[in-house]
C-alpha cells in the first residue's frame, strides 16, 4: 500500500511539473504523458494487490489475551519476525507451501500453520469473505522452541471440536 502511494507522489510529480514547466528530466511532452501514465498505472495495480491481500487475510490473534501475549513473544525475535511476515505475505498469494513446505494441521481443529526456516510459525484457517472468496484468518504466531507449545495447547482450548 506504502508502494503504490509512492508512485502515485511520483507519477503526480510528473504530471504537475510537465503540465506548469512543460519539461520535466529532458523529456518531451509525449514521452512524459507516457510516463506519468505508467506511474499512474503502477500505482493503481499496487494498491488493488495490497487491498487484494487485505481481503484475503484476516487476523483474531486480538480475541485471546493469551494469544497476543504469545504472539508478542514469538516476534521479539526480529528474524522470527521477517519470517513470520514472509509467511502472511505467501498465505495471502495462496501459497499453501511456503516455508518448510506443507501445512500442519491441527488434529481435532480446523487451524493449520505455516512453519518457517528459523523457528516461526504462522497458524491460520479458512474462512469465506463477503465475496465468497476463500480467504484467511490468522488465529496465532508462535516460535518453535520457544512457546509453540503454549499455542497449541491454547488454540486446541479454543478452536477444538
Amino acid at each position: 500500500m506504502f508502494l503504490g502511494l509512492l508512485v502515485f507522489i511520483v507519477g503526480f510529480f510528473f504530471w504537475a511539473n510537465a503540465s506548469t514547466t512543460g519539461a520535466v528530466v529532458g523529456l518531451s511532452t509525449t514521452e512524459e504523458s507516457f510516463v506519468t501514465f505508467l506511474f499512474f498505472l503502477a500505482a493503481l495495480i499496487l494498491t488493488l494487490l495490497a487491498s487484494g491481500l487485505e481481503k484475503k487475510i484476516t487476523s483474531a490473534i486480538n480475541k485471546s489475551n493469551t494469544l497476543m501475549t504469545l504472539a508478542k513473544d514469538a516476534t521479539r525475535n526480529e528474524r522470527v519476525q521477517k519470517e513470520i511476515d514472509h509467511l502472511i505475505n505467501e498465505l495471502g498469494k495462496g501459497n499453501l507451501e511456503a516455508g518448510l513446505g506443507n501445512p500442519g494441521h491441527l488434529d481435532g481443529t480446523d487451524i493449520y500453520y505455516l512453519r518457517g526456516r528459523n523457528g516461526g510459525r504462522l497458524y491460520y484457517h479458512k474462512i469465506d469473505n463477503q465475496e465468497g472468496d476463500h480467504a484467511y484468518e490468522i488465529v496465532a504466531k508462535s516460535a518453535k522452541g520457544q512457546n509453540q507449545d503454549n499455542v497449541i495447547a491454547k488454540l486446541r482450548q479454543l478452536y477444538g471440536h
